[in-house]
């Protein structure tokens, strides 16, 4: 129970993919085995691909959220909120999600949330073509960890290479991948109260008029003296013969 911290979520599943694979040759070099095939490999090869593990293994390629973006951090992956709002199609009435335990009701929102996951480097080619496939690696196949941390149904789309002077200085060149999600969001609603103590003590001397009735009883021909219980019926049965005792 809690609330879903996307951001958050995004950086440290992508951070921490980035160590597994720099530890996994193996999974890397199986990841890029496309350049080795043998339509491309008069281009590219074995070669290329080690190069590219290299790089991907000596160079620093900080994760971070897009606020603490600095072009000196190039190369590097930034994370940025682009919209969340409550997911409509989801929507419970009086945001009632159920009893979660045995303390309070349980109160719950769907959003449907767009993150914007920013590939920056400073060549117009190579690095940044690299860093997306590693990072669409690592959505992939580290989405049951952003299930778990309360990502659901998560999608993926990306932009072209854009060149963005005005905002990350000279030869910056990011691509843009959005992730779209659905997150719930729970909180404790209102307080659940035990019954400790049932009174079944058989009480005398009761007034008819003490009674609690509708406007189709009798309030006279109700007994106080005596009781048969409590009694279901049906509509249209008059006379009471298919009444069943509960």
């Amino acid at each position: 129970m809690g609330f879903t911290l996307p951001e958050v979520a995004v950086r440290r599943v992508i951070d921490d993919g980035i160590k597994a694979l720099r530890s996994n040759k193996p999974a890397f070099i199986d990841l890029f085995n496309e350049f080795a095939q043998d339509e491309l490999v008069s281009e590219y090869g074995d070669a290329y691909v080690e190069q590219i593990y290299q790089w991907f293994a000596t160079t620093k390629i900080p994760v971070i959220q897009s606020w603490s973006f600095n072009a000196q951090k190039i190369p590097c992956i930034s994370i940025h909120l682009a919209n969340e709002q409550e997911a409509e199609d989801k929507i419970a009435f009086d945001d009632y999600g159920g009893t979660f335990n045995n303390d309070n009701t349980t109160g719950v929102a769907a959003f449907t949330v767009m993150l914007d996951i920013g590939i920056h480097a400073n060549r117009g080619g190579d690095h940044v073509l690299w860093l997306y496939y590693i990072l669409a690696y690592i959505l992939f196949k580290n989405k049951p960890a952003l299930v778990r941390l309360g990502l659901q149904m998560g999608t993926f789309s990306a932009s072209d290479y854009s060149k963005e002077n005005e905002k990350m200085g000279n030869n910056v060149w990011t691509r843009w991948v959005r992730y779209r999600c659905t997150t719930q969001n729970d909180w404790p609603a209102e307080e659940l109260k035990d019954i400790e103590v049932i009174n079944l003590d058989s009480r005398g001397g009761i007034n008819s008029e003490d009674f609690a009735a509708g406007p189709d009883v009798d309030i006279s021909e109700v007994s106080a003296g005596s009781s048969e219980g409590f009694r279901v019926g049906r509509i249209g049965d008059e006379d009471g013969e298919d009444d069943l005792d509960v």
